[in-house]
């Protein structure tokens, strides 16, 4: 075959650090062959836009050497403000057909210049309102922030293949993580750095997706007030490392009023998501991201949404070798890894 399938390298470029996956697939089957985490600056990466490329790139050709990475096309992601996911309802029509008319159906649910983005689109099928209706995904994201990320990746050595958007890496990654799971309605909820990705599945596919520009380092930056630390510290202080001299009932309080805040917003975004549905409710949430893992926050989640909510594990069904990677570490950083397996997941067609 002059094309064939071929395995691509998840490349999580976040605010706080860029995680990189390298998977292997056989006989059907997914096994870990190497995983990284490469931490960048606090004001290298803002609201998912590169501020400092160069930091980026050298990020990322520092990973690709320590983990000695042979593949070279890479799967990466995007999300915030330049991204937009719409749901739309248009008159049925084939998948070429939607094609054609692309640009002139999109324009109108798309706040951005038509010209001054990419598009893409999924048809979610038939609308349940009017069986003449159908009901489409739209996706956009400014040329701007891909160009740079495509750049950024291309610079470091590796081949930018597919650009994603978060959630739909998280939805690839649960689909292979979960095919058995029984709810038909989760939500898939990636805290990260500076922002929280929500993604709320139907029967495994995403019928509603939203950002929230809130994240771990606004954690980090109270406590740098709280105290007057520098920003290392704060971090230092949040994972419960340096705390010498800390007032802890203070760390607490801080703890308390960040989980209250993100579960606040949250619960906004789904309840907004459920004042859309009829007679329908999210059975789950599966949380992931690094700052999933405040303490504090999966208990709150649970009282104050009254359903099951877990950490997720994107290697649920993924197998590792123990002899290669520390089963205590893998245990930690699993959650923060969602995005990156959910895109080193992806196949590329391609001729090398």
């Amino acid at each position: 075959m002059l094309f064939e399938k071929k395995t691509l390298l998840g490349l999580d470029i976040g605010s706080h650090s860029i995680k990189m996956v390298d998977l292997e697939k056989t006989r059907g089957k997914y096994e870990l062959k190497s995983l990284g985490l490469g931490m960048v600056p606090a004001e290298c990466i803002v609201d998912k836009d590169i501020m400092d490329s160069e930091t980026v790139v050298e990020t990322i050709k520092n990973l690709r050497d320590d983990l000695k990475v042979r593949v070279r096309g890479a799967a990466t992601a995007v999300s915030g403000h330049s991204v937009i996911v719409k749901k739309a309802e248009l008159p049925i029509m084939t998948h070429a057909e939607l094609e054609q008319t692309l640009m002139v159906e999109a324009e109108q649910y798309i706040p951005f210049d038509i010209n001054d983005v990419y598009l893409d689109f999924y048809i979610l099928g038939e609308s349940l309102e009017r069986s003449d209706m159908m009901d489409v995904l739209f996706v956009a994201s400014k040329k701007e922030m891909v160009d740079d990320y495509a750049s950024a990746i291309r610079n470091a050595g590796l081949k930018p293949m597919v650009v994603d958007v978060d959630v739909f890496a998280l939805e690839t990654m649960y689909q292979v993580n979960y095919p058995d799971a029984p709810e038909s309605i989760v939500a898939m909820v990636d805290v990260g750095a500076s922002m929280i990705n929500i993604n709320i599945l139907k029967d495994g596919t995403s019928v509603f997706a939203r950002d929230i520009s809130m994240g771990g380092r606004q954690l980090t930056e109270r406590i740098q007030r709280e105290f007057g630390v520098s920003f290392e510290r704060g971090e230092n202080i949040k994972h419960g490392a340096n705390i010498e001299g800390i007032d802890l009932e203070r760390i607490n309080y801080i703890f308390k009023m960040a989980c209250e805040t993100f579960v606040q917003e949250i619960r906004r975004t789904i309840d907004f998501f459920l004042s859309t549905m009829v007679n329908e409710n999210i059975e789950r949430i599966y949380m992931s991201g690094g700052a999933a893992r405040t303490p504090g926050l999966i208990s709150l989640m649970k009282k104050q949404m009254e359903i099951p909510v877990e950490l997720i594990n994107p290697f649920n069904a993924i197998s590792w070798n123990e002899k290669m990677f520390d089963p205590a570490y893998m245990a930690y950083i699993a959650p923060q890894m969602a995005v990156a397996v959910g895109l080193a997941l992806r196949r590329a067609d391609y001729k090398w």
